[in-house]
């Protein structure tokens, strides 16, 4: 096995929750160009944290060889990496809810490069299921089983390491953040319910 560093690494992070998720149709942020994403919360004892580390060191190699430590330490202090050892904070400062004392990792995929969602059961939307039912299914909050790629980004305004977002298989419902709703259930539509008739209605 050949110990040459990689250009692109692909990771599979299991039981992750997740926010901000543009994950069944790409969103335009700031007149920029529709793309895909979430922010992935990360504990800061998850071991998929020293592998992603590890991913992104690797990866900085293949691409600025002898240089890489110093690129990412600078892609570190300007925010320019995926992977955030912040709280995810909004314009006033303060941390998103469910991201204080968290570790997050930012992913995306362009408008043409969808990323591919499943349900529990496997079941894919789009194929198998409404595209567009994913969207209530991906909320803020829920946990998911995500395949990602780690890859370098040499830029003009600044190199950066990305991630990838390839596809999301739904896990499990968690306590919904702000940003997205959780799934409906039974008490949301408490005393709306019709009674049932009874037998002798139909006779």
């Amino acid at each position: 096995m050949s110990n040459e560093p990689r250009r692109a690494i692909t990771l599979m992070l299991k039981d992750k929750r997740i926010g901000f998720p543009d994950l069944a149709a790409p969103r335009s942020v700031q007149g920029g160009k529709p793309s895909y994403g979430a922010r992935v919360i990360l504990e800061q004892n998850d071991p998929d944290v020293k592998l992603i580390e590890a991913a992104m060191e690797e990866v900085a190699r293949w691409k600025w060889k002898d240089s890489a430590a110093d690129v990412v330490e600078m892609c570190r202090e300007k925010g320019r990496l995926a992977l955030d050892k912040k709280p995810y904070r909004n314009k006033e400062g303060k941390p998103y809810a469910g991201f204080e004392g968290k570790y997050s990792l930012g992913v995306s995929a362009p408008e043409n490069k969808a990323p591919s969602l499943f349900d529990e059961h496997g079941k894919e939307y789009g194929k198998d299921l409404p595209r567009e039912a994913a969207a209530s299914k991906f909320y803020a909050g829920c946990y998911g089983h995500l395949k990602v790629e780690i890859y370098p980004l040499p830029r003009d305004d600044g190199n950066r390491i990305s991630c990838a977002i390839l596809g999301v298989m739904f896990a499990n419902d968690g306590e919904p953040l702000s940003g997205g709703t959780g799934p409906a259930t039974a008490d949301d539509f408490a005393g709306m319910a019709k009674a049932k008739p009874d037998a002798e209605d139909f006779l």
